[in-house]
């Protein structure tokens, strides 16, 4: 079986004839037929072969070319990750369809904006709430002619159309009978007429400021992060991994979709992330892509459990953490594994048990955690990527690894700090430039070379570190400059703080800022205090509770250089949220928005 395949089209059909009748990807079942018509949900997972997901891509996409669209066309897929995106991505594929992914979370202004901006013809939705977001606006999408929904409608408007109906009506009554013959026919003419250098994929990006923009990505960009990932980190036919982040977000579409099924290895879908515990222990997964929040909120939920705990089982389970730490180097140690069996097996257990890694990306991970989570035997491999390198840039190896970095860059991907500090990429990897927006892809990619916006240092041994962003470099009214992320990231390590933003300008002389307290240990410093009986807003503003916090800030910011210290603060009582406009789908705090959002207390802090 040939592996060297030069678009997604031979991609397709690599890895259908490499699953065959094995199963490739696992979920949920929401329905009876397959099609996550009812919202029920059983306790066992159904499976989807490599010979089945064919014939369904087949059949589906007869009846895609009945809609009029040409090879170039766009097709947005608005859903939660499913067996459905799946095969309407590869149904996108073998039309020349141009794919156009959208975060489910959006609303329904973004999503018109990304529907208009890529000119989608089609859109694929995944339940009727996504379905009313897009219908919301749909007269106001002159090139969407029609919305495909996953999760069966009844008297849907003319516009619409069921997904069961494109694929089983095709079946049932026999309009394009399945010959496996036929099918191999269609898929391989499908590959010959699809150049490697087309566009595969428009990804626009979360948008931290202004509006998103559309990345290009050819198929020769994402299939050489595929081969690059792979080159790099071990995955094979015996690997299961649980995907929970939205395919939408391209590290979990690039690492944790397109690599796992070119190594024939098993995906498993999360219901959502309230139940990615459970099912983490029903899976059984090897490897896990993740975001660093998810290591932060197990890692929390590990040390109240032990704080629960009885007076002497509190105190082995403590004696054993400081041993984990202490030979976490060194791991045939006695006494280490005499602690692996009494406390660290328990933990593990909590993650299914047969974790070879996990892989962090998506944002920096504190180096304290990922060393705790080394300490009990679960390795932790941090990346570092963007939309517009396909996105894996670098990422930690098995046997290569230093927490505090991202890990030497992948292999075939080239990476260079210029004059001023900057990250700047080349390979195959890099996008073509940014949809319809010429002006922004001439500063992004110059000389050949992308511009991340991101600082940072490569060290001896070729592993690369992010140190700033450059957009978060500010020069104070008193001509010192500072970091932002730096500041944000040192008081994020308490445990008070859930989220923290700091603030500055060249017209401030003095940091500020806005903080989200974690809500339990909110409770719990207002237990201790005696102040359990005021409300929410009574304790963000309770002179008791805000001289906890100042304390606290203090404490941790005394690594800090003076002019970087915060002065001011403010407690909030609302989370940022993506629904709130503060968060990205891929949760980066919307400067902007906060900003403006909370103009009044910021402006408030510089007033004598």
């Amino acid at each position: 079986m040939n592996e060297n395949y030069s678009n997604f089209s031979e991609f397709f059909e690599y890895i259908t004839g490499l699953f065959g009748n094995n199963p490739a990807i696992f979920w949920k079942e929401k329905g009876t037929n397959g099609t996550g018509s009812n919202s029920a949900q059983t306790g066992s997972y159904t499976s989807l072969s490599g010979k089945k997901l064919k014939e369904l891509v087949y059949h589906l996409s007869h009846s895609l070319s009945g809609f009029g669209l040409k090879p170039g066309d766009k097709a947005a897929i608005i859903s939660e990750s499913r067996f459905e995106w799946v095969i309407s991505d590869f149904a996108c594929v073998s039309n020349r369809l141009v794919s156009v992914p959208v975060y489910p979370t959006m609303t329904s202004q973004q999503i018109k904006y990304i529907l208009e901006h890529s000119e989608s013809k089609i859109c694929f939705v995944s339940t009727k709430l996504m379905y009313e977001k897009v219908n919301a606006v749909f007269s106001e999408l002159p090139h969407l002619k029609k919305i495909i929904i996953y999760n069966k409608l009844l008297n849907e408007a003319e516009h619409t159309v069921n997904f069961e109906d494109l694929i089983y009506v095709e079946i049932i009554h026999g309009k394009v009978p399945y010959d496996e013959k036929k099918a191999d026919e269609y898929f391989e003419e499908c590959s010959k007429k699809t150049d490697p250098e087309e566009l595969f994929t428009i990804i626009y990006t979360s948008g931290t400021t202004g509006n998103p923009k559309g990345v290009c990505l050819s198929h020769r960009n994402v299939l050489a992060n595929i081969k690059q990932c792979t080159d790099s980190f071990p995955v094979d036919s015996t690997d299961r991994f649980l995907s929970f982040l939205p395919l939408a977000h391209t590290y979990e579409r690039t690492g944790g979709y397109y690599v796992p099924l070119s190594k024939g290895a098993q995906i498993y879908y999360a219901e959502n992330i309230d139940r990615l515990a459970v099912n983490m222990t029903e899976a059984r997964p090897t490897i896990v892509l993740a975001v660093p929040m998810l290591f932060t909120r197990i890692y929390s939920r590990v040390m109240k459990n032990i704080e629960s705990l009885s007076g002497l089982k509190r105190f082995i389970t403590k004696r054993a953490l400081k041993t984990g730490m202490k030979y976490r180097t060194n791991k045939e140690n006695i006494l280490w594994r005499v602690a692996d069996k009494k406390v660290f097996r328990a933990i593990r257990e909590k993650t299914g048990g047969s974790i070879k890694f996990f892989i962090s990306g998506g944002s920096a991970l504190n180096k304290d955690i990922a060393e705790f989570f080394d300490s009990v035997g679960i390795l932790i491999l941090q990346g570092y990527g963007m939309t517009e390198a396909s996105p894996v840039i670098s990422v930690s190896r098995v046997d290569r690894n230093k927490f505090g970095s991202v890990g030497p860059p992948l292999e075939g991907v080239n990476v260079k700090i210029a004059a001023d500090g900057e990250i700047l990429v080349q390979g195959d990897n890099v996008m073509k430039g940014y949809y319809h927006n010429d002006k922004e892809t001439h500063e992004m990619i110059a000389d050949g070379w992308l511009h991340t916006g991101d600082i940072g240092v490569i060290d001896k041994d070729g592993f690369l570190a992010i140190t700033d962003r450059k957009k978060t470099l500010i020069k104070t009214s008193i001509g010192k400059y500072i970091s932002l992320t730096h500041i944000e990231d040192t008081l994020q390590r308490s445990d008070l703080i859930d989220r923290v933003i700091t603030f500055a300008s060249d017209d401030k002389d003095f940091v500020s800022a806005l903080v989200v307290p974690d809500l339990d240990k909110l409770r719990e410093t207002a237990d201790k205090l005696k102040l359990n009986d005021l409300s929410l807003n009574e304790l963000i503003s309770n002179e008791e509770i805000i001289r906890t916090f100042d304390l606290e800030i203090k404490q941790f910011q005394k690594p800090l250089a003076k002019h970087e210290r915060v002065r001011k603060f403010a407690l909030l009582e609302r989370p940022f949220t993506i629904e709130g406009g503060e968060l990205t789908p891929t949760l980066k705090l919307k400067r902007k928005v906060i900003e403006e959002k909370y103009k009044d207390i910021i402006e408030g802090f510089y007033i004598s």
